[in-house]
């Protein structure tokens, strides 16, 4: 999307879910999705007068380990402010966040070669929820549910440094593998991300409340040709917000941005300045798990896999993890990494279904995975295997295997079968010797297809030169 003629600047500003048993600043539980409405309140949550917040505790541990990760600063003495704003959702007509001087700062996130600057990570409050019962725009009335009020989120925000929309979306992507290895992610919540974008160094357009990294693309792509074409036509980008419509792939105004003055930061009264000490840190730092960028490494060395594979199974804390259980069990890395990153994700990706929405025992894969150190299964019905347990009827791949008497047949005389499919193909035959190599895997088809895919490719391909030359 940049070229000569247009500049694309994109910076994001990433909220996600800490994952505590309470709120950020009161004692009312967070598992807002098992509860009804209004039901998970109390006088903090609401901004009644008078009320006093509490920090939680393990919020800001959460918090310092996301700043560590992301090679931020940590502010050790930092603070609470108050933004001012009037909306629905925020009964007290302010949100705590922090401002002046937030939990960490001046880090970077690496994408390739490529620094992404972190600007900032601070913790604050999540305002209620808004529920439209006809959907945006067009229903009569508007519900509030104050579940979600006070629930501890971090935000994450970059400068503007990206400047391609899947550069945007393979950053975010890549956030989401380091706080997911963190284990500091509330379950089953989404990153949602605010994405500021301006062309030519003009005016900042911000979108809000992206879920989904395909969607944050889809909504910049377009952005920034909407961008394009009104600068065509003589017109100014004017500062504001606007939203995105999924249905559409389209951007819509929103209102007019405001900035940070508009605010009117003050400090929190009701909340002291934290301090954290040089042995709080530490004991943190003592007990950051290992991040992707370091798996890799280890990986490569450990099983001797190839950097590209390394990077494809740390991609997922969920698959490097399944990776690491079945090896361990005692299975090859080499056949195990083949059938995670080969079969597994690609059929994944046909199905277009993520780690998380199939469920895979690694007892059943490791099983699979000695079948194929002892050769006794083809990779053709491998695949057919990996198919059904993933997208069929879930029967474990070995069960699929011998039900259907799909296993290499020891039994088979695969000599007589070579030869007889030489002797009916003299063409191909003739053809192999003159030089194409196409005629083999012709020839080993037909093979394959006598001994109904119970014999092993390699072996006869093997046999197949044997007996010609």
């Amino acid at each position: 999307m940049e070229n000569e003629e247009t500049k694309v600047m994109i910076g994001l500003e990433i909220h996600a879910y800490l994952d505590t048993k309470s709120k950020l600043f009161c004692s009312c539980p967070t598992n807002v999705n098992e509860s009804k409405p209004n039901s998970l309140c109390c006088p903090v949550c609401l901004g009644h007068p008078g009320s006093k917040p509490v920090l939680n505790e393990k919020a800001v541990e959460l918090g310092t380990k996301v700043g560590l990760a992301l090679n931020c600063k940590i502010n050790q003495d930092f603070f609470f402010s108050r933004k001012t704003y009037f909306y629905p959702d925020m009964s007290a007509n302010y949100q705590i966040t922090q401002y002046e001087i937030p939990l960490a700062g001046k880090g970077f996130v690496e994408l390739g070669d490529k620094k992404i600057t972190i600007r900032r990570a601070h913790l604050e409050i999540d305002p209620a929820a808004l529920i439209h019962p006809s959907g945006m725009g067009q229903s009569n009335y508007v519900l509030i549910d104050y579940n979600r009020s006070g629930l501890p989120l971090i935000e994450i925000v970059t400068e503007p440094d990206l400047t391609t929309p899947d550069e945007a979306r393979e950053f975010l992507i890549t956030l989401e593998n380091i706080l997911s290895y963190l284990l500091v992610l509330k379950p089953e919540t989404t990153l949602k991300a605010d994405c500021n974008i301006s062309i030519n160094g003009g005016n900042r357009v911000e979108i809000k409340n992206i879920s989904g990294f395909a969607n944050a693309k889809k909504a910049l792509t377009y952005e920034i040709k909407r961008q394009i074409n009104e600068t065509k036509l003589g017109k100014t980008i004017e500062q504001h917000t606007r939203a995105y419509n999924q249905e559409t792939n389209t951007t819509i105004p929103l209102r007019k941005k405001e900035t940070e003055e508009d605010y009117g930061y003050i400090f929190d009264p009701d909340l002291v300045k934290v301090n954290l000490t040089d042995e709080y840190l530490n004991k943190i730092k003592s007990s950051m798990p290992e991040l992707p960028k370091e798996k890799i490494v280890r990986f490569i060395k450990e099983y001797n896999l190839s950097e590209y594979d390394a990077k494809v199974l740390c991609s997922d804390f969920e698959l490097s993890n399944l990776f690491e259980t079945i090896v361990k069990k005692g299975a090859s890395p080499k056949i195990t990494n083949q059938i995670l990153t080969r079969e597994f994700l690609s059929i994944l990706n046909h199905d277009s279904l993520n780690f998380n929405q199939v469920k895979i025992n690694e007892t059943d894969i490791f099983d699979l995975v000695k079948l194929i150190e002892s050769e006794k299964v083809s990779d053709k019905n491998v695949k057919e295997s990996m198919i059904n347990y993933i997208s069929g009827d879930k029967t474990s791949p070995k069960s699929y295997l011998e039900k259907n008497n799909l296993l290499v047949d020891t039994t088979i005389d695969l000599d007589s079968i070579v030869i007889s499919v030489i002797d009916a193909n003299p063409k191909a035959k003739e053809d192999y010797k003159n030089g194409n190599e196409k005629t083999l895997n012709f020839l080993a088809g037909q093979i394959m297809r006598q001994t109904k895919g119970s014999a092993q490719i390699d072996k006869v391909l093997e046999k197949l030169k044997e007996k010609i030359n």
